[in-house]
């Protein structure tokens, strides 16, 4: 018999969905939270979106998934945080929270007394991804960032854990995938530290509300939900190229981007990918390959500042 999913004012007993707010202490915000209850025992799958508050597909497909889900159905459960980052949401806000003005997802798994950021990050670990056997956490290309549909992992030591991770990322259907031995700060790094199986998903681009893109995140997380016995089903496991590393290239300077490649392009090592010019026109610099490989990100939008990810390119 499944058990009653309590998370603070959120109850869902066996067999129903329920949905509410978990309060982030300290504060006056709030994650919104569904919690798709099965009739019977099995895993629990907690699926985040929104933590990037414009990459709009992921949270849409977030929705979607819980509408579409039957408890009748399911063995286990699965816990759903549409949007992570309300605040970010609402004011269209390209990769940070205006409240503190830093990246959600550099964060984690956050601090209790911490800035808004750390403290939602902080309640998301603690009272939400606590009490989950796996984790996918879903993502896109910002509102300037066109982007190569991706998965990306954590490798680890731990073999049981590879497995599991392996499995999910082989059943979620995206076939580029990029796991890196380290990303601080993410998602991912406050998975490792439960120990528990994720993968960060991304499909969709440049604050567009794409309906293929969509559906991609959907039907991978039913497919992740399938492979974990908590949704009917098999799932044919996909076959995928996989990238060691994705590093990025920021800007160095304020002013006018010219990219001077494509999103999904191979390039090499040293070559130009696009320049900065100041608000004259006048040329700052070149930008340069960081390594042989594939442009995964690209930012499109005219306007960069300092810091900006300006490329990030996947290297097998």
């Amino acid at each position: 018999m499944q058990q009653y999913i309590e998370i603070d004012s959120v109850a869902a007993a066996p067999n129903s969905k329920a949905s509410g707010y978990v309060t982030v202490p300290g504060t006056n915000t709030q994650i919104p939270l569904i919690i798709v209850n099965g009739a019977d025992d099995g895993h629990i799958l907690l699926v985040t979106a929104g933590v990037h508050g414009a990459e709009y597909p992921s949270i849409e497909a977030a929705l979607r998934l819980a509408a579409e889900l039957d408890p009748a159905q399911m063995r286990g459960a699965v816990l759903i945080v549409p949007v992570v980052s309300q605040s970010a949401f609402f004011e269209r806000q390209t990769f940070i929270l205006p409240e503190d003005g830093k990246n959600p997802n550099r964060q984690f798994p956050g601090k209790a007394t911490g800035t808004l950021s750390e403290r939602i990050a902080h309640t998301l670990t603690n009272k939400i991804a606590a009490r989950a056997s796996a984790w996918v956490d879903l993502h896109g290309g910002d509102l300037p960032e066109a982007l190569v549909p991706l998965i990306g992992y954590l490798r680890s030591d731990d073999p049981v854990l590879s497995a599991s991770v392996n499995s999910m990322v082989t059943a979620f259907g995206i076939q580029i995938v990029v796991s890196p031995a380290q990303l601080v700060g993410t998602t991912l790094h406050a998975a490792a530290e439960l120990r528990i199986p994720a993968l960060i998903a991304e499909a969709g681009q440049l604050g567009r509300r794409d309906p293929a893109d969509t559906q991609r995140l959907v039907t991978g997380c039913t497919n992740v939900a399938r492979r974990l016995g908590i949704l009917p089903g098999d799932v044919a496991p996909v076959r995928v190229r996989e990238f060691r590393d994705w590093p990025w290239v920021r800007s160095s300077h304020a002013g006018c981007w010219y990219p001077a490649v494509q999103v999904g392009e191979t390039v090499r090592e040293g070559q130009v990918i696009g320049a900065v010019t100041d608000l004259f026109g006048v040329r700052q610099a070149d930008y340069h390959a960081p390594a042989s490989g594939v442009v995964l990100l690209l930012w499109q939008a005219l306007a960069v500042r300092v810091g900006d990810p300006l490329a990030g390119v996947a290297v097998a």
